[in-house]
């Protein structure tokens, strides 16, 4: 994505601009929305738990407790996939050639929403595991909790988009985008407390 705006960026923003015209900003929100698509697909997390099959006994036995596990697994997803984010939204805000708030903010919601996307996917292995598999395959691209964690993210990403396009574009994108990235993160942190206190014991469970 970061290769694509630095090699095709400089000369393709220009042809759609006139395109939303009447739509200031909406070129800066749907390249947000679409490096958030770009994030989704990525759904380390969703399946982490279902992989661990039969031998999840293993991790629930080693000496470090059931929060320990989750972080771990919850950082593959945010490392992996967060350093990426950060580069392509970077060369992102550099073709843009956006203001500073708006620099700030075309930054720091995709990677919000890189954390989103990790704890909601770890929520979604946890209240849906598959531990009976016999083929990898079954819990990586055949489970309900990857489905739901995929299209869930697409479905975030096409609301911001579109909320936009539609009546956001009144407020202009640094607000529009500063409430999506606060909305981001009241999510973050409601999906971690269930992690850190309920998510602890399921795991326990299984």
């Amino acid at each position: 994505g970061a290769a694509a705006l630095v090699w095709k960026g400089g000369s393709l923003l220009p042809m759609l601009e006139p395109v939303f015209a009447d739509r200031p900003g909406a070129l800066s929100v749907l390249l947000c929305a679409a490096l958030c698509t770009l994030v989704g697909m990525n759904d380390m997390a969703a399946p982490s738990v279902s992989l661990e099959g039969k031998n999840l006994w293993i991790v629930q036995s080693l000496p470090a407790d059931a929060w320990e596990a989750l972080c771990a697994k919850l950082s593959v997803q945010i490392l992996m996939t967060g350093i990426p984010v950060l580069f392509c939204a970077v060369c992102m805000t550099i073709i843009l050639q956006a203001e500073p708030l708006l620099v700030i903010l075309l930054i720091l919601l995709p990677l919000l929403y890189t954390v989103f996307s990790a704890l909601f996917g770890l929520y979604l292995g946890l209240k849906m595991p598959n531990l009976t598999w016999t083929n990898e395959i079954a819990p990586i691209k055949q489970s309900m909790c990857v489905t739901i964690a995929l299209f869930g993210g697409w479905g975030y990403t096409a609301v911001l988009g579109v909320v936009y396009l539609v009546c956001g574009y009144r407020i202009g994108p640094v607000l529009y985008l500063a409430i999506a990235a606060i909305l981001t993160a009241l999510l973050c942190g409601a999906l971690y407390s269930w992690l850190r206190k309920k998510g602890t014991e399921v795991f326990e469970n299984l």
